[in-house]
């Protein structure tokens, strides 16, 4: 079982309604077992939402940061949405842990599944996302999916995961 951005997969859960379906990743998943999810959503933002951004995070610490107290998430509308962000983190890893999900791959530049420690993204970004640091704590192979700037990602009809 292998866990995946559910917008990677084409499920409008992005914040601005969308999705960032990586056709190449999906064609590639498409004989394996996959645990898509949000965890975004699973913690109860709706979509679409404000975004939200890191305040008081160290650059590739910002999940971590956050985890432990010494940074927030702030969404555009200036509410602090850091504990939606913790309660769906924490449940995506829940459900990843039973279901024997040991490999990821996750959104970059997202706040909650950014991952990419030496920062290399060349649209800068998130580094460390709350899931990816979690994911991380927990021994998780990561990979980072970086999903092509574009203005044509429409909606595309959720898949049931």
């Amino acid at each position: 079982m292998i866990l995946v951005s559910a917008c990677l997969l084409g499920h409008c859960t992005r914040y601005d309604g969308r999705h960032s379906l990586d056709e190449q990743l999906a064609r590639r998943l498409d004989k394996e077992a996959v645990l898509a999810l949000c965890p975004e959503t699973a913690g109860g933002l709706g979509v679409p939402r404000a975004p939200a951004r890191f305040c008081g995070a160290r650059p590739g610490c910002e999940g971590a940061d956050l985890l432990a107290g010494r940074a927030r998430l702030i969404d555009a509308n200036g509410q602090d949405v850091s504990r939606a962000f913790i309660q769906g983190a924490r449940e995506v890893l829940e459900q990843a842990l039973a279901a024997g999900v040991r490999r990821a791959f996750l959104k970059d530049r997202s706040p909650s599944c950014g991952y990419d420690p030496a920062g290399a993204n060349p649209l800068g970004g998130v580094r460390l996302g709350v899931l990816a640091a979690l994911l991380v704590q927990r021994g998780f192979e990561i990979t980072e999916v970086r999903a092509p700037a574009r203005s044509d990602l429409t909606p595309l009809t959720d898949k049931v995961s």
